[in-house]
């Protein structure tokens, strides 16, 4: 019997881990699962010494409380690794837990796959040396990727974006207005502030008063709040104060609201991803402080914080993470909404680089491969 050990440290790892171990478990059913991950995982049948929510850390003051309670875990997997003996590896992104695993299994004769490649090509590059040393398979995301890292001497491998599979919209949008009483002649803008807690602290009250500006300034817009699986009741206050104008909450059925969107203002992350492949016109958003700012474009040498426009290589969608207040923002929105030239320009961005990410089937081409592999 084959066995094989996951990684996976966070809540997209365990979605793309999952989709992926479940195809690999109907082409392999004898196969062997074990390792790290979350409900999908775990549903696709592994058996799990440790989940995502023991292992997800989010910022670098996090990181720095728990670095004990992490190493610990981290230790013990590889103890796991003398255990077990599985065949292979399948690290599923979260780079920096997950390349120093791979040089522990490395080290063992063990081959390791890494699924969803760091994007060393945006930031910390010196990762690469890492990625080149402890990696025998590469699987990336982007097309582009490919030739990045086939430079660097790398076997490298790209099935397609698995969002392809996953991000569609299931209603047209008549039907989609209907089932939440929303008003079909006016503009529609939808909130993005985030998943995690700490990004709906950050982000909601502002996109609340960008929205507050925006209903000053004209009556012909509605707006929408999709609901994030991980966001409670509790956490949307601040979208039903009495200054703010009326935000629908929208539960479980965000890509219909992105979808059928006429604008989206959206935190940076694969939210920016999902929206720009639904090829809804969004502007991008990280609220952040002066030397956190300052570190990312000098230092770090980012470029951009969105994913359409990293992907992309230039700006195709507008962004601004720094100074960004409810009157810049809500101007920002205005412009797009009333320059139908500038609006379409963004939508045929947002074609083309639909474009870029290939064809669908992503999860199963991939389960192909690891199978073949193993």
């Amino acid at each position: 019997m084959r066995k094989l050990m996951v990684i996976a440290g966070e809540a997209s790892g365990d979605l793309h881990g999952g989709n992926v171990i479940q195809r690999l478990k109907m082409l392999n059913p004898e196969l062997e699962i074990i390792g790290t991950g979350g409900d999908l995982i775990a549903a696709a049948g592994a058996r799990l010494f440790y989940r995502v929510e023991d292992l997800a850390v989010i910022g670098f003051s996090e990181v720095l409380k728990v670095y004990r309670h992490i190493k610990a875990i981290f230790n013990e997997m590889v103890e796991k690794l003398d255990a077990e003996k599985p065949d292979a590896v399948l690290l599923v992104d979260y780079p920096a837990f997950n390349l120093k695993f791979a040089e522990e299994a490395k080290k063992r004769g063990i081959r390791v796959i890494f699924y969803v490649a760091p994007q060393v090509w945006a930031w910390k590059k010196n990762r690469i040396h890492k990625i080149k040393a402890f990696v025998d398979e590469l699987i990336v995301l982007f097309p582009f990727e490919v030739a990045f890292f086939k430079k660097e001497g790398m076997e490298t491998h790209c099935f397609g974006h698995p969002l392809l599979d996953i991000v569609k919209p299931t209603l047209d949008r008549a039907s989609f207005f209907q089932k939440w009483g929303l008003n079909p002649t006016k503009k529609t803008i939808s909130l993005l502030p985030g998943s995690r807690r700490n990004e709906i602290s950050k982000h909601l009250p502002l996109l609340c008063e960008t929205a507050s500006w925006i209903a000053r300034e004209r009556e012909d817009v509605q707006f929408l709040y999709p609901l994030a699986p991980t966001a409670e009741h509790g956490e949307t206050a601040d979208s039903q104060g009495p200054e703010n104008p009326d935000i629908t909450l929208i539960n479980n059925d965000t890509y219909n609201a992105v979808a059928h969107s006429d604008l989206a203002l959206v935190t940076s992350g694969t939210a920016t991803l999902e929206t720009a492949i639904l090829q809804t016109p969004l502007i991008v958003l990280y609220k952040t402080s002066l030397s956190t700012y300052l570190i990312g474009k000098y230092l770090l040498r980012i470029k951009a914080i969105g994913l359409p426009n990293i992907i992309a290589g230039r700006e195709i969608v507008p962004e601004d993470p720094h100074f960004i207040s409810p009157e810049k923002m809500g101007k920002m929105a205005g412009y797009y909404l009333g320059n139908r030239e500038a609006y379409l320009e963004i939508k045929q961005n947002l074609i083309d680089l639909r474009e870029q990410l290939g064809e669908e089937g992503a999860y199963q081409k991939t389960a192909n491969f690891i199978n073949q592999l193993i």
